[in-house]
């Protein structure tokens, strides 16, 4: 008892210290305020999830290799519909006039290039495929100036674009969120009206979130970028933690309010929302912490972050919101309003009655939902992800695979310099059924008939019939190369036999045409010009200075057993020939996040458990009662994540990762509440039966006010936004909240109930007391 009120002495001083010292935190505030509103636009989102890959798996260092050595030119794939073919070709032409356009790759029968091709992989049921590369990488001003043209010319035409050259996801996201912002404000505002008990808490509660918000979004700045996800997440996040700790801390103080005058109400309510609230965030800032010793960086990213807004909510709430209650205490009072939220003692009542019926019905169905969350179908690729409203990108992408197949491009990249064993592996992967086109240097053709590619190395004689030039002038040139290389062998022996890449005699002969060394008629000079360009352009592609790049496209799904097993084979293929392979692409980024996937699931779960546990241990002072709270929460998000299995939809790995935690969070405030309020209650009660129907009643306006929101709140965002990434985690959070408000408001009842005697049993101090009596004795 002396420990106990030590520790009610100490909150009643520092409840008293904050509410003392109002003005100061208020001016605190106030300068934060401002920090915060000039950081934010310092701070960087970054929309590539790749950017997280751990720094050991194959697609992060093949990515960083390709982007120091190689240039990836900007592609766009546009299906245009109800066009003949005549006016398709037209199209195609005009297209390929545009400039910064270095390709239009398009059927035409005229062509010889596409000879070994059919007309349907273009043109089919009066739709037409265009795929377009441009003369530079996406993000150049050249490129989006040709992107620009590129929709004008569509203009008029029904067109689909997918492309990522002009795609702008945050841009996109912010627009949606401002829409987004606007209705879930006013959801908060019906909510809040509902549910209120004066009018007055709508706007300091809406004050005390604002602040809250403002202050992580400008203290981002300190970790420099942050990804989109986080960006977005972040503030779903603080709305539903700050306004529920906001709620929890008001609705004491109306209580003490009863009978206390402002200043002291607020310093006793403030006295017990503290261990209250703080216990509820320590069990949510340890579901973020467990995020954090994920090995897909973005779990580091979204746990420091969403930590930092947790401990910035509790902050605002029990440092700012105080000063305002004492600062508007007057309109609060004369804001007082009829409760329009009903009492619940019927539902509580029937919880109770039915606990016998409803606590085996809750164990199987539990029981169920862990096998079934186990066979959840998760997808990996973001692309792949069903949302309710589709951005011109994935509406493009999904018209596109109604009428064509879409191929995934994806890159071998390997030590540079041996054209032969390139041109082996690019052999045997166009020998595989699962790829459609490869590409490399050592098998791009010169020659009409496919006779030479680009790194033979050929007599003069031979290059002679490849280029169509006199053969003297291929000699002269031969004999200037072997000089220009200090290569005097050639003239020892017969020239016929001396032989030179083409490659290597393309680019001397353009040197030496732009030194002046070497004259060469219009036709012939361009000629080159246009060869020399079309080399650097697959030199850019291809080559490196320490590494070659081996492009090829490969057909069926991005991810799946079947897709990561051909990447296995195509990666044994080239270390056949290599002790250094990386192969990359969307589906080898699939394969990494799968894997990693799966070990940060097992140790997230795991350190949430051990976390949460040992929290709630140490919060109620019960062995026991941890392991009834946890089976609530543990059985919630057990139920959320098997529906995908049950209705045959799929799971977005990260949305899994992310709205468990968040979920987690939810359930165990909302549990806490409750269990507090009957810890409470059976002090005084003596019929457990009635101090359950009480807890229920006195807990059901902070948990159907702070509920309503968050679960409104991510339906909201699911079907409002067109970032795939951020409806996934919509539409999961909303669902998953939704199940959490259902079982703490009827299992957790029962399970309290029918645990009573386990809780007395296993209380800790159940010992000491014994002792002490003993000793009385």
């Amino acid at each position: 008892m002396g420990e106990r009120k030590t520790s009610d002495n100490f909150m009643m001083w520092l409840a008293a210290f904050i509410v003392n010292k109002r003005k100061a935190f208020i001016a605190l505030f106030a300068l934060a305020c401002i920090y915060s509103a000039v950081s934010i636009p310092k701070v960087g989102v970054v929309n590539d999830l790749t950017e997280y890959l751990p720094e050991s798996t194959e697609t992060r260092q093949g990515l960083d290799i390709m982007n120091e050595e190689f240039t990836t030119f900007g592609t766009a794939k546009i299906l245009v519909s109800n066009i003949t073919y005549e006016k398709a070709l037209k199209l195609g032409e005009e297209l390929d006039e545009i400039k910064g356009i270095s390709a239009v790759s398009f059927y035409d029968e005229d062509d010889d290039t596409y000879d070994s091709q059919e007309r349907g992989d273009y043109y089919k049921d009066a739709s037409a495929l265009y795929t377009l590369t441009f003369d530079e990488e996406e993000d150049t001003d050249l490129s989006q100036e040709a992107m620009v043209q590129v929709r004008q010319v569509l203009d008029g035409y029904s067109s689909y674009v997918y492309t990522t050259v002009d795609k702008d996801d945050a841009a996109s996201l912010k627009a949606d969120m401002k829409v987004i912002v606007v209705i879930v404000i006013f959801i908060i505002l019906v909510v809040l009206l509902f549910t209120s008990k004066t009018y007055m808490e709508i706007v300091i509660f809406l004050a005390v979130f604002g602040v809250a918000a403002l202050l992580n979004m400008g203290t981002n700045y300190w970790f420099g970028e942050i990804s989109f996800v986080t960006n977005a997440v972040g503030a779903v996040l603080q709305l539903a933690l700050a306004i529920d700790y906001a709620i929890i801390l008001f609705h004491r103080f109306m209580e003490e309010h009863e009978d206390k005058d402002t200043i002291e109400a607020v310093t006793v309510a403030l006295s017990k929302a503290i261990p209250e609230i703080s216990s509820s965030s320590l069990t949510t800032v340890s579901g973020m912490v467990a995020l954090m010793f994920m090995q897909f960086g973005i779990g580091m990213d979204l746990g420091s972050v969403l930590t930092k807004a947790i401990i910035i909510s509790l902050l605002t709430v029990f440092l700012f919101m105080p000063a305002l209650i004492v600062m508007f205490s007057k309109a609060i009072d004369k804001t007082v309003h009829k409760n329009f939220v009903p009492k619940i003692n019927i539902w509580g009542r029937i919880v109770v009655k039915l606990r016998y019926v409803g606590m085996p019905v809750f164990l199987v169905i539990v029981a169920g939902a862990a096998v079934y969350s186990g066979k959840c179908p998760y997808i990996y690729d973001i692309n792949s992800i069903e949302s309710s409203k589709k951005n011109e990108f994935m509406a493009s992408k999904e018209r596109i695979e109604e009428t064509f197949e879409v191929t995934n491009t994806m890159a071998i990249v390997i030590p540079r310099g041996d054209y032969e064993k390139e041109g082996r592996i690019l052999k045997r992967l166009e020998a595989m059924d699962e790829v459609d086109t490869a590409l490399g240097l050592a098998n791009v053709e010169v020659s009409d008939d496919g006779k030479y590619i680009l790194v033979d190395r050929l007599s003069p004689r031979e290059f002679s019939e490849v280029a169509g030039v006199d053969l003297d002038l291929v000699r002269a040139l031969y004999q200037f190369y072997a000089i220009d290389k200090e290569q005097y062998s050639a003239f020892m022996k017969n020239l016929e036999d001396y032989r030179v890449s083409i490659i290597d005699m393309i680019d001397f002969i353009y040197n030496q045409k732009e030194k002046g060394g070497l004259e060469f008629d219009d036709d012939l000079s361009e000629e080159i010009d246009d060869l020399y360009k079309a080399v650097c352009d697959a030199r850019q592609q291809l080559e490196g200075e320490t590494y070659d790049r081996l492009v090829f496209n490969l057909k069926g799904a991005v991810e799946g057993a079947e897709t990561f097993a051909t990447i296995d084979r195509i990666r044994d293929i080239a270390l056949e020939y290599y002790d250094e392979v990386y192969v990359v692409g969307d589906a080898t980024s699939n394969y990494d996040l799968s894997t990693s996937f799966q070990r940060d699931n097992e140790i997230i779960s795991v350190l949430t458990a051990l976390f949460v546990g040992i929290i709630l241990l140490f919060t109620f002072q019960s062995a026991g009662l941890p392991f009834l709270l946890v089976l609530t929460i543990q059985g919630s998000i057990w139920i959320n994540f098997s529906m995908p299995y049950l209705t045959g939809s799929t799971m977005y790995f990260l949305s899994y990762l992310v709205v468990s935690s968040i979920q987690m969070g939810a359930t165990i405030d909302y549990a806490i509440v409750i269990t507090s309020r009957y810890l409470e209650l059976r002090k005084t009660m003596t019929d457990r039966k009635k101090t359950v129907v009480e807890a229920l009643n006195q807990s059901f306006p902070t948990i159907i006010t702070s509920g309503t929101i968050l679960t409104s709140a991510g339906f909201v965002i699911g079907c409002l936004t067109g970032n795939a990434v951020i409806a996934s985690l919509g539409k999961v959070l909303g669902r998953g909240t939704l199940i959490s408000i259902i079982l703490v408001m009827t299992v957790l009842p029962q399970l309290l109930l029918l645990g009573d005697k386990l809780i007395d049993k296993t209380e800790l101090t159940r010992a000491v007391k014994l002792g002490q009596e003993k000793e009385e004795a």
